[in-house]
């Protein structure tokens, strides 16, 4: 992976959606960085709202991640789903108007894959 940081989004499994008889993910906005590097290991890591989270910091659920860093990311270690930076950007603005109540994160909206 090059030497720069990707605006991604994580989408977390819950029940919330069920609950709503609706299909989707409760997503938000994370960075994938390699500034702040794992210092054990040298491998990316996620920031969620300026915290790095290794992957075993993260709640059940999965990266959406283009192709082009798709390897590095899973090797290591955290969950992903591949989709193109564009599908990426198409699915957070279609979500724009579904955002989601009472969640921990500011940003939190239902992404419907």
């Amino acid at each position: 992976m090059k030497q720069r940081d990707f605006r991604l989004i994580f989408s977390e499994w819950d029940g919330y959606c069920e609950a709503l008889d609706r299909t989707g993910c409760i997503s938000y906005p994370v960075t994938i960085t390699r500034s702040l590097m794992d210092h054990a290991n040298g491998r990316p890591l996620v920031i969620i709202l300026g915290e790095a989270c290794k992957p075993n910091d993260m709640t059940p659920g999965e990266l959406q991640v283009p192709f082009e860093i798709l390897h590095e990311i899973r090797q290591a270690g955290y969950g992903t789903q591949p989709l193109s930076f564009e599908e990426i950007k198409d699915y957070w603005r279609e979500a724009g108007r579904l955002v989601v109540k009472n969640h921990w994160h500011p940003k939190a909206r239902l992404v419907q894959y």
